[in-house]
């Protein structure tokens, strides 16, 4: 029979004399227990701690016959491991548990496949390299781990938890952790004072649980001057909830998720909340958060923040509602394209707030700078929509008249005829703005109907006024050709001097003239009350010369005007009326 010959390290006869640690080890694999070398992490290597690295892996793949390794797997704890833990490309049957362990070298862990969970917790290493790692279990990093140099989980397949909680990493001059492409079927737990320094990056990643970072410390790397990324999460996925907020320690301390650096959050799908309750986000340059093009299902939590954050970019967001304060937003926030379909909470919705909030964005975004190439209307029709939807439909004008104010400050009314180089184009365009403060000062951009209805109602009593003060003055006079030929016409002439208004003699079948009544038949275009029919002013007799006309001016020619003037008002005034109800019955039905 042919004697199966086996790879160097994979016999027990291949380690020669054990050392303390290493049979302590050896006997509690063959029974499934713990390896107990020291309660605590030890501080250097001796005689009676140190177990090899090559001895371990040994044990790890299921030892041989002289050394059989229970299901329970290698269970290790207090032990200085010397040498380089290489299992790369190694498929390792049972669970691997290293407590408390003090790693010498970096360990090999690439395209492995761990047939239950790993856990080092406690444990220290130089930097650890697992990319493309499969483990059927959790993989548990947490409760004192701390890592000198990057922890790599690149592409990697995680059946349960990735708990970091309470670990500290410590990239050095590179990342601290990378998870980009990882699939992990539970959550992904950095918080309860975990920290990092260096960049933590779940690119692309799929958690089907949640990604929670309550009480986590993360201070980015600065590179050439400029501030790094503290978290990226770009084109991850994620079908838990996002929480980047406080945490409430055991002894009832608070300690706030703190990002020294960028928090990066582009593209991502969130299927529960994002959260940023109680945090502190602080970035010197540029944006501490940038959510441009996430995709959040829940409700996005901001709020209760430390301090106010400089640099939010919500461009392209979606989230179903908003839970914010005021207090929260600094400067540089970007809006254009964030959906939201409610305010939720404690969120304000008053205008002044609102207002207050969409001038946090960049003065060309919001419009204070004149600059229409760059200002974002989105914003503004989003939080106008919202806030009609939820009834607040005061607050909702009181915006709109804002937003429209900002678009004539931004140059953009009669911004068709903005390249525009003849002369009409300028006709054109002051033309457009006028009209535009005119719809201002009648209707309030149609957000104040009743406005134009008090003009209304004011031209009409002062114009009545003007025309009763002319009829005194004998300006008024029948228009009907029948009333000069009533003999009676003669006296009314004697009588009065010519006061049509004041003549008792006028046949009482007539229509007398009724100033407030004439003023409202002029205004009305469509209602005849037999007034503007009936009754005209009087016309001095035209000059032979045509500009002297223009150089004469009395009560007679400026009743006509008056009258001219009163027909044109009310025209522009019915058809103004009548747009302005249908546009808000169409808000209404929006």
């Amino acid at each position: 029979m042919t004697e199966i010959v086996k790879a160097a390290g994979r016999t027990l006869a291949d380690f020669k004399q054990l050392s303390p640690a290493e049979q302590k080890l050896l006997a509690a694999c063959r029974l499934g227990e713990f390896a107990k070398i020291a309660e605590v992490r030890p501080e250097a290597a001796t005689d009676n701690n140190t177990v090899r690295a090559a001895f371990l892996r040994f044990l790890a793949l299921d030892g041989d016959k002289q050394a059989p390794v229970h299901e329970h797997g290698v269970k290790l704890k207090g032990a200085w491991v010397e040498g380089v833990l290489d299992l790369e490309g190694a498929h390792v049957p049972s669970s691997l548990t290293l407590h408390c362990c003090h790693f010498s070298d970096e360990p090999q862990l690439l395209h492995s496949h761990i047939y239950g969970l790993l856990s080092l917790a406690g444990s220290h290493v130089n930097g650890l390299k697992a990319d493309g790692m499969i483990c059927d279990g959790g993989v548990f990093l947490r409760d004192g781990f701390t890592a000198l140099g990057q922890v790599c989980l690149l592409g990697a397949q995680i059946g349960g938890a990735l708990s970091f909680r309470r670990a500290k990493l410590d990239g050095k001059d590179g990342d601290a952790l990378v998870c980009d492409e990882a699939v992990i079927k539970g959550s992904v737990l950095l918080r309860d004072g975990f920290s990092a320094n260096g960049q933590v990056r779940l690119l692309g990643a799929q958690v089907n649980g949640n990604l929670d970072c309550s009480g986590a410390m993360l201070d980015a790397k600065v590179i050439d001057g400029n501030e790094g990324n503290a978290l990226s999460c770009d084109g991850a996925v994620i079908k838990g909830n996002v929480f980047l907020r406080d945490h409430l320690a055991a002894d009832g301390s608070k300690n706030s998720f703190t990002a020294n650096g960028k928090i990066r959050l582009h593209a991502v799908q969130i299927s529960g909340v994002l959260e940023c309750t109680g945090a502190k986000l602080d970035c010197k340059e540029g944006n501490a958060l940038s959510c441009d093009g996430a995709n959040v299902a829940g409700i996005f939590f901001f709020r209760d923040l430390v301090s106010p954050v400089n640099g939010v970019s919500l461009a392209s967001m979606q989230v179903r509602a908003l839970a914010d304060d005021g207090q929260a937003w600094g400067e540089r926030l970007d809006l254009h394209g964030f959906v939201y379909e409610e305010l939720l909470g404690d969120a304000p919705i008053d205008a002044v707030a609102r207002l207050a909030w969409l001038n946090k964005q960049s003065k060309p975004h919001a419009g204070l700078n004149g600059d229409g190439a760059n200002f974002k209307p989105q914003p503004w029709q989003q939080l106008i929509r919202v806030l009609r939807h939820m009834g607040h439909a005061e607050d909702a004008r009181q915006v709109g008249i804002v937003f429209e104010h900002r678009l004539r400050r931004a140059n953009l009314i009669g911004q068709a005829a903005q390249h525009w180089y003849r002369p009409d184009a300028w006709i054109y365009r002051h033309a457009c703005r006028t009209a535009h403060r005119l719809y201002w000062l009648f209707t309030g951009y149609g957000y104040r109907p009743f406005r134009l209805v008090m003009w209304m109602l004011g031209v009409w009593l002062i114009c009545a006024g003007i025309y009763w003060y002319a009829a005194l003055d004998g300006v008024f006079a029948p228009s009907n050709p029948l009333v000069f030929q009533n003999p009676k016409y003669q006296m009314c002439t004697a009588e009065c001097a010519g006061n049509w208004y004041l003549c008792e003699s006028l046949p009482q079948e007539y229509t007398g003239f009724s100033p407030l009544a004439y003023s409202l038949d002029v205004i009305l275009p469509l209602v005849d009350l037999q007034q503007e029919t009936g009754w005209a002013p009087l016309i001095s007799t035209p000059k032979n010369i045509w500009y002297e006309e223009w150089l004469v001016f009395d009560l007679k020619h400026g009743a006509r005007l008056l009258v001219w003037s009163e027909i044109l008002f009310g025209w522009v005034a019915s058809l103004l009326l009548v747009a302005v109800v249908s546009g808000l019955t169409k808000r209404r039905e929006e």
